[in-house]
Formats: C-alpha cells, sequence, structure tokens
C-alpha cells in the first residue's frame, strides 16, 4: 500500500500532524503500537500554547468537555519544604492522557487518515528524495515521507542508529492517579517538589484526581528498595511539603506507570530520513512542564512544510533546513534553560537556593515560566485547515 505519509506513534504530536496533513488533502496512515484508552507517563499539564494548538485543530471545546481542569496557580518547593508560589501567566488546563490521546486519534480518523492501532513498525528503509518502505505488521508499505512520533526513545531509534542511545541517562520516570480529601487543596494549582534525588509534580486532571509524576536518579531508586512506591515514600517524601500533600491521596491507578533511561540529551531532527516529531525530536525536562505543548507545537511547525514537500513546492534539502532552523528558533532556548533548571533540581543547595530567589524575587518566578515556554499563539489556520 503507498501512502503520502506514515506517521509511527499515535500520541500528541502525531495525532496532530496526522490531522493537519489529512485535511490538506494527503493519504495519512497513522499507526500507534498501543490501543486506546491508555495511560501514559506525563505531567498531563496543557499550558496557553498547548490551547492554542487546540484551538487551531478545532479540537478546543471537545477538551474542555472531556473534563479538562483549569490551573492558574503554581507552587514550588524545596527539599526543606520552602515553598514559593505564583500566579501563571495565563490559565492551564488539566487532562490525562487517557483521555487526550484517545479523542485526538478520533478526530485524526475523522479527518481522513488511517488509523491503525496495535500496530508495530518494526522498520523503515528508503530517503527523502527516493521515498520509504516501512515494514508494519509484517506488511510492506511504501510512503513518501515518514515521520516519527513515537516518544522519548524506541526500538526503532537503534535501527535507525541514533547517536543519542550511545549516552547513558540515568534517570528513571513514574506517574500515578490520586484521590482523596487533599484534592481539594491543589484545586487549579500545579506544585513542583524538590527532593534528595529527583522532583515530583502533583496537578489536578478530570475526575477530581491528581496526577502525581515524579523523574528521579535511578540511584535513589534502588536506594529506597527498587520500587516506585519506595522512591515516594523513602526520597521524595522526605520533602515535608509534599509529604503533607500526599498524607491526604490515595493511589487510584491500578499501577504506576514507568520509564527508564529518560533521554534529556539533544536528539537530531531527522535519522535515517525519518523526521522526527515530539519527544523523538526532543525532549524537554518534565520540571518546565511544557512537553505537551512542544508536542503539539511540533506538529504544527512540521505540517506545513511537510505538505509543501508533499506536493513539490519544497525540495528535501529545502524541508530539512527549514524543519530543523524553525525547531531550533522556537524549542533551542527553552531546552537549554530546562536542562539548567533540571540540574538544579537535583542538587539540594542549588535547588533552595531557586526557590529562595522566586520567593524574594517573583520577577525572576515570573522570567523563568516565561522562557521555559513558547507564547499562546500560532499561525492562521492554512486553507485546507479550515
Amino acid at each position: 500500500m503507498t501512502y503520502d505519509a506514515l506517521i509511527i506513534g499515535g500520541g500528541l504530536a502525531g495525532c496532530s500532524t496526522a490531522i493537519q496533513l489529512a485535511r490538506r488533502g494527503h493519504q495519512v496512515l497513522l499507526a500507534e503500537q498501543s490501543t486506546y484508552p491508555r495511560h501514559k507517563l506525563c505531567g498531563e499539564f496543557l499550558s496557553p500554547e498547548a490551547q492554542s494548538s487546540f484551538r487551531r485543530l478545532g479540537v478546543l471545546d471537545a477538551v474542555t468537555e472531556t473534563g479538562a481542569r483549569p490551573i492558574d496557580q503554581a507552587r514550588i518547593t524545596a527539599p526543606n519544604g520552602t515553598s514559593t508560589e505564583h500566579a501563571l501567566p495565563d490559565a492551564a488546563l488539566g487532562l490525562s492522557r487517557y483521555e487526550l490521546d484517545r479523542l485526538l486519534f478520533q478526530h485524526a480518523c475523522d479527518a481522513g487518515a488511517e488509523g491503525r492501532t496495535g500496530t508495530r513498525v518494526t522498520s523503515v528503509q528508503g530517503t527523502l528524495s527516493d521515498g520509504f518502505t516501512a515494514m508494519v505488521d509484517g506488511e510492506a508499505v511504501d510512503a513518501r515521507l515518514v515521520l516519527g512520533a513515537y516518544g522519548r526513545r524506541s526500538r526503532l531509534d537503534r535501527t535507525l542508529e541514533r547517536p543519542f542511545l550511545d549516552q547513558h541517562t540515568p534517570y528513571v520516570g513514574f506517574k500515578a492517579h490520586y484521590a482523596g480529601p487533599a484534592a481539594a487543596a491543589l484545586d487549579a494549582t500545579i506544585e513542583l517538589h524538590s527532593a534528595p534525588g529527583g522532583y515530583c509534580g502533583l496537578s489536578p486532571v478530570e475526575n477530581d484526581r491528581i496526577n502525581v509524576c515524579w523523574i528521579g536518579h535511578v540511584d535513589a531508586l534502588q536506594e529506597s528498595g527498587g520500587t516506585p512506591a519506595g522512591m515516594l515514600d523513602e526520597s521524595l517524601r522526605t520533602n515535608p511539603a509534599l509529604n503533607e500533600r500526599l498524607e491526604g491521596l490515595t493511589r487510584v491507578s491500578d499501577q504506576f506507570e514507568a520509564v527508564s533511561q529518560v533521554p534529556l540529551m539533544p536528539k537530531s531532527r531527522f535519522a535515517g530520513g525519518v523526521c522526527m516529531i515530539g519527544d523523538a525530536a526532543g525532549m524537554i525536562a518534565p520540571l518546565c512542564g511544557d512537553g505537551m505543548a512542544m508536542a503539539l507545537r511540533t506538529a504544527d511547525l512540521v505540517s506545513p512544510l511537510a505538505s509543501d514537500f508533499l506536493e513539490g513546492r519544497r525540495s528535501t534539502s529545502a524541508f530539512r533546513a527549514a524543519y530543523r532552523g524553525e525547531w531550533s528558533s522556537t524549542f533551542g532556548r527553552r531546552m537549554w534553560l530546562g536542562r539548567w533548571v533540571h540540574a538544579a533540581a537535583f542538587r539540594t543547595g542549588a535547588a533552595r537556593l531557586l526557590v529562595q530567589s522566586c520567593r524574594l524575587l517573583p520577577p525572576l518566578a515570573q522570567w523563568l515560566i516565561r522562557n521555559t515556554r513558547g507564547h499562546a499563539t500560532v499561525p492562521p489556520p492554512a486553507a485546507g485547515d479550515r
């Protein structure tokens, strides 16, 4: 079978790109190895920039109607419990990936993309100049363009010989949903708690639940018995502010979502001719809370460029150069700052100094918030998107 575009991964970046390309009249295959609905490790925080992307796609009303919770305050604490609180520049939303990914995948199918769930892409051969052949659940599929939207890391990264895989990363991540009387204290608030060995975020999502998501050093996990519950209780809850929050919450998820080898190092935007989007192109430190917006924004960046390429209005080299340039100018600064803040969060003294500085100098906190995320605007829809 032949398609204009094969998109590997049905998360935010993959679904958004599929919607935009399908609306422009392209034949799109959207392949997702999991099935919906599914939980996914994520902070589940939708910034104003993410909402702008939803508005562009025409799905913002559907997102809010699904039960997204408004968030307009941020609280940050140091390992000793010292805290600072600030209003967000604009209201954000909290919604689980359990609901959001399913919603976006359905909209991609409604837009005309062929969506396949439970479908694994095991290899990709070819070039941007000559086209690609991919093995999709054992079937050979031809595509003029292949976009990798499969997240932080995949077996395909090894097949495509991506250099970042040679760099060891000592970080692990976990997530679960909680509920209970203490959930009311987090209404409209996202909290970020630093502790020895990691940091943890709490934010409201639909159905009066709280998303508890953290990233930590593998040494802290091992020293806590090798389990996420042990790491949370014995390492992260040494922060008295986080411990107080969790006292009134009970885990309602069947299990913890987990990921190891969290890759925060720079990545290439193309690998073997495959165009990378979302976390596959680069993952910002979770502390910044901008990963979902970045995934959607990469879709907004790449879709018009990819459409021009598919329609012959942009050459192979021009497509590569334009996407690389727009990605770097849009995300380069916040990625660098995110890595800097992430490193500070893992150092007790630096984390305490950062929180105290933000407490004494509110403009510093606002500067950090503004510069670790984009703006709540995107270009007007193209004719094919209306």
